[in-house]
């Protein structure tokens, strides 16, 4: 699917992590269930918890790692083509918002999965 948006990809994603960081890191904070997905354009991408289940899916993803002033650590944010999460999600979004959708997912979060992929997703960029 061809999308037309006035604004860049890279400013809607800047402005929503500007505008929105306290938010999503408080939606990913105890996130078990879900991915949260943020259409910014060409792409949808996810944060933390929700980054670690969209780069189980998406194996190619592009991986991305931010600093926010409420956090000591890096945020970690996959995103994927808006087109191809579309055709493969679509079907499991329960929640859609503007920007911003809500899927389920099949099954919970092991902590210790995400602390080790969290680890190595900052490892990965940065070295």
């Amino acid at each position: 699917m061809y999308r037309t948006t006035s604004m860049p990809s890279g400013i809607r994603l800047q402005q929503l992590i500007q505008n929105q960081h306290k938010e999503i890191l408080v939606r990913e904070k105890n996130n078990d269930k879900f991915i949260h997905l943020y259409d910014i354009g060409a792409y949808w991408v996810a944060f933390e918890r929700s980054a670690f289940r969209l780069s189980d899916i998406f194996r190619q993803c592009e991986i991305t790692l931010f600093r926010v002033p409420s956090c000591s650590e890096y945020m970690v944010m996959a995103s994927v083509p808006a087109d191809e999460a579309e055709v493969c999600l679509s079907e499991f979004i329960i929640l859609h918002d503007g920007i911003y959708r809500k899927v389920r997912s099949e099954h919970s979060l092991p902590t210790g999965d995400y602390c080790h992929w969290h680890e190595m997703a900052v490892r990965s960029v940065l070295l």
